[in-house]
């Protein structure tokens, strides 16, 4: 098992999501992203999956997979280059990223592509990175199974109540 320490621009490309405005939305099965997740669905694929987005204005420091095709609005960046790196470890390495640290001042705090791409990050080789997925992505499933367990258990004590 090899581990590499590089800046995070050379192990992904990140890019600016694309504009849409929500009145040229056309209600379609491709999801829309925001910086705080998906907020719509469009007829129009703008990236193909899968993807890793993050929101670039307003909600900072949220990381979302997208298994499948889908478009990233303005307010996000996208990884538009995986450079050979597995797409769902990089969805949890991003979500390691303390964002906050590449924040522009200003009244709407940003992240700015650029500085975040001087990121030092330390990267397993493929093989690693499939087995590390492969485990976080285990526990996700058992957590959102438990979440939706107990909804339908809160929804049961309600209705009883």
């Amino acid at each position: 098992m090899t581990w590499q320490s590089m800046a995070l621009g050379e192990a992904i490309t990140l890019k600016r999501g694309y504009d849409l405005p929500s009145k040229k939305r056309v209600n379609g099965k491709i999801p829309v992203y925001s910086s705080s997740g998906r907020s719509g669905f469009h007829n129009e694929v703008a990236v193909h999956g899968p993807g890793v987005i993050t929101g670039r204005y307003g909600t900072i420091g949220e990381v979302f997979y997208a298994e499948d095709d889908y478009w990233p609005l303005n307010t996000t960046l996208y990884v538009s280059d995986f450079k050979g790196n597995y797409p769902h470890f990089i969805y949890y390495l991003l979500k390691t990223i303390n964002w906050n640290n590449y924040t522009t001042a200003s009244a709407v705090p940003g992240i700015n592509r650029n500085h975040v791409h001087h990121c030092v990050v330390t990267i397993p080789d493929l093989t690693t990175q499939y087995k590390i997925a492969y485990v976080l992505g285990a526990y996700d499933k058992q957590i959102n199974y438990l979440a939706q367990a107990n909804g339908h258990l809160l929804e049961q004590f309600v209705l009883a109540a």
